[in-house]
């Protein structure tokens, strides 16, 4: 099959399981693990992980937006699955049926789900959003007595779990991390409810669990680092890349010394130069700052981007590979290329790059 696409990605599944497996035995039952699987599973594809780690010792899945979690409900039937950032009053009643777990994050948000749980005759689950210095949803914790008393006398809300937001626990420094941790645990207090949470993989990797009991873990499981600062204070855990991306070169020529490369001729050879175009590009998630920056690798040699970096299309120096021709195979991340890397030569973080690839470039399951 990989020989008829011009573009995919592969997904690993024995990689996917080990990073599973690995913080199964870091976190030792101190917290349930709750995988992120928005952003199409960070671009590794929200089917596909849905359905591999469903059967897995997890409470469930969170997902940014109630249209992510329609579409894990039909394939992930009977685990909680937690809308974390936004949803639309039109869909709550559908998502209430399928006890899809909501966030509220004000006095507006709950009398919003309420109102939609009324004539579902079923209540509506809900996590509510504490703001403990990130300032994106959630309501301070010395605003949150209106709030809390609303939802105590609402008969149409349970209120499951509360949550909040950490602004830099991948950082260095993490006593800001810290301030906001004890906040929330203050907060939280005044809650009786099963679920409290605020980790994500670099803060349950480097905060004491203590008073929270789930952990959302999202970069991690993708064989991914949340940061260089959270990687080198750990020990003992190896993670594995879940994705590589892959391509096909389109055609190969060779080009004399004082030739334009691309558009804007941002690129002009030196010499005797053998370029090959390979069909990808930033519509396919192929940032445009790669350009003359990013390398590829063709049979086991590192090329350099040259030129702009098209919609569709981008070319290589590959005049240090022998044996290049249509068809060769071209690895855009593996192969000694890493997400961090890319994201380097992008000026973006590994986040960006993953979860930006394109959810039409078809994912193929490896071992």
């Amino acid at each position: 099959m990989r020989k008829s696409l011009r573009t995919w990605v592969e997904l690993s599944r024995s990689a996917l399981l080990w990073n599973f497996g690995q913080f199964q035995q870091f976190f030792a039952g101190q917290a349930k693990i709750c995988p992120v699987v928005k952003a199409n599973a960070y671009g590794h594809d929200l089917a596909w992980v849905g359905k591999t780690l469903a059967k897995s010792q997890i409470w469930g899945f969170c997902v940014a937006y109630d249209t992510e979690a329609q579409a894990l409900r039909q394939l992930v039937k009977d685990r909680p699955i937690l809308v974390m950032s936004a949803w639309q009053s039109e869909n709550l009643p559908q998502l209430i049926r399928h006890g899809v777990r909501l966030v509220v994050w004000d006095l507006d948000a709950a009398r919003i789900v309420a109102q939609a749980a009324r004539p579902t005759n079923r209540k509506a689950f809900v996590h509510v959003k504490i703001d403990t210095g990130t300032s994106r949803l959630g309501t301070a914790p010395n605003k949150l007595i209106p709030l809390r008393s609303f939802l105590s006398r609402s008969a149409e809300i349970e209120v499951e779990g509360v949550f909040s937001h950490l602004a830099e626990s991948e950082a260095d420094d993490l006593s800001f991390t810290k301030r906001q941790l004890q906040h929330f645990l203050e907060a939280a207090a005044n809650f009786d409810v099963p679920l409290r949470h605020i980790a994500c993989t670099a803060a349950s990797l480097r905060l004491p669990l203590k008073g929270t009991n789930l952990v959302r873990l999202g970069i991690g499981l993708y064989g991914l680092w949340p940061s260089a600062a959270t990687k080198k204070t750990i020990s003992g855990l190896t993670l594995k890349p879940v994705l590589a991306w892959k391509t096909r070169v389109l055609q190969v020529k060779t080009v004399p010394a004082s030739t334009a490369i691309g558009y804007e001729r941002t690129f002009i050879t030196k010499r005797r130069t053998k370029i090959v175009t390979l069909p990808i590009g930033y519509a396919d998630g192929y940032d445009r700052q790669g350009s003359n920056k990013s390398k590829v690798v063709i049979d086991g040699v590192l090329c350099p981007v040259v030129g702009r970096v098209g919609m569709n299309l981008i070319m290589a120096d590959a005049t240090g590979v022998r044996n290049v021709h249509s068809g060769s195979l071209t690895t855009l991340i593996g192969e000694g290329i890493t997400a961090d890397q890319l994201a380097q030569s992008w000026g973006t973080i590994h986040y960006e790059v993953v979860s930006r690839i394109n959810s039409h470039i078809p994912r193929l399951e490896v071992p």
